[in-house]
């Protein structure tokens, strides 16, 4: 993608959106939006690159997804316990 297409204002980017779409597509430049006449977001078309990364960030936040529902499975944390005596019992729990 090397060229830009002359910028539109965001109502007339609201208004054509399905033509500007297919400009984009057809030409596979980028169509800068200007929100009061400066710069708001580019509309470009999707690369291989960028649909790779959705699926990475998709897959790390069902990861964290998994991580959180696993931390919410924990018991709740006692004040009373020694530090030491609760990483002795996590490293008992996890590594026998």
């Amino acid at each position: 993608m090397d060229a830009l297409l002359d910028p539109v204002g965001a109502k007339e980017a609201k208004n054509r959106f399905s033509e500007l779409a297919a400009e984009v597509n057809r030409t596979g430049s980028a169509l800068p939006v200007l929100k009061h006449g400066k710069p708001w977001v580019l509309i470009q078309p999707v690369s291989d690159e960028a649909v790779a990364r959705r699926e990475r960030l998709r897959a790390f936040r069902s990861l964290t997804a998994h991580v959180e529902q696993d931390a919410t499975d924990e018991p709740a944390w006692d004040s009373d316990v020694p530090d030491a005596e609760l990483l002795g019992d996590e490293r008992m729990r996890r590594f026998g």
